[in-house]
C-alpha cells in the first residue's frame, strides 16, 4: 500500500498557517503523520496544491494537476502516481491519526473500491483507503467542476466502516481546522 498525505490546503479558517506545521507534543502535525503512515505504507507521498511548504524523509511529493480545486484533486494526484494497488489517504489536519486506523479499514476493504470510516453518521474520506482503479471516476468529477468527494464516492463502491462508540477511532479521525480547534488540543 502507498500513503498519502493532504497537504495543499489553503488554511483559510486557521488564519493562513499550513495546519503540517501546527504542533502538538513538541511535533508536527506533518511530523506525527509521516512516522504513522509510514508504519503501513511501502511509499509514502505528500500532495501540495502547488505550493510545497516542506519536504520530509522518505517521503515523495506530488503537486496537483487540478490545482484549487480541494482534496479531491489531491487524492487524483496521489492515485495518479500510487504504485501499489491500494491508497491509504491522511489529511495533514488530523495529529490523532494512527496506522491502527489503516489496519481497520484494510480489513474490510475486501473488492470494495474504497473503505471509508463513518462516525455519528458522518463520513471521513480524508482518512481512508482507496484503489487505485477509482482514477477515472475522479478524473470525471474533477472534469466537470464538481470538486466534492461526497459526490464521487456516490459513483463508488465504498464500505463505510462505523467506527461510532469507539472513541479511540473516533479521536484518530478528528481534524483541526481552526484557530480554536487547535487552542484546545
Amino acid at each position: 500500500m502507498d500513503g498519502l498525505i493532504l497537504a495543499g490546503g489553503k488554511s483559510t479558517r486557521m488564519g493562513g498557517k499550513h495546519k503540517g506545521f501546527l504542533q502538538m507534543e513538541a511535533e508536527t502535525f506533518m511530523d506525527r503523520l509521516t512516522r504513522e503512515m509510514k508504519r503501513r505504507a511501502d511509499r509514502l507521498w505528500i500532495s501540495y496544491g502547488r505550493d510545497i511548504h516542506a519536504n520530509y524523509e522518505g517521503c515523495r511529493v506530488v503537486v496537483d494537476e487540478y490545482p484549487g480545486c480541494g482534496p479531491i484533486a489531491g487524492i487524483h494526484a496521489g492515485l495518479c502516481v500510487c504504485e501499489s494497488e491500494l491508497l491509504m489517504v491522511a489529511a495533514c489536519d488530523m495529529p490523532f491519526l494512527k496506522s491502527e486506523l489503516y489496519v481497520l479499514l484494510e480489513k474490510h476493504i475486501a473488492d470494495h473500491d474504497g473503505a471509508v470510516p463513518v462516525s455519528k453518521g458522518r463520513i471521513h474520506p480524508l482518512a481512508a483507503i482507496y484503489r487505485k482503479r477509482i482514477l477515472t471516476v475522479l478524473e470525471e468529477q474533477l472534469e466537470s467542476g464538481n470538486y466534492r468527494m461526497r459526490d464521487a464516492l456516490a459513483k463508488m463502491d465504498i464500505v463505510y466502516v462505523d467506527v461510532s462508540g469507539k472513541p479511540e477511532y473516533e479521536q484518530m479521525i478528528r481534524n483541526i481546522n481552526t484557530i480554536e480547534e487547535y487552542r484546545k488540543i
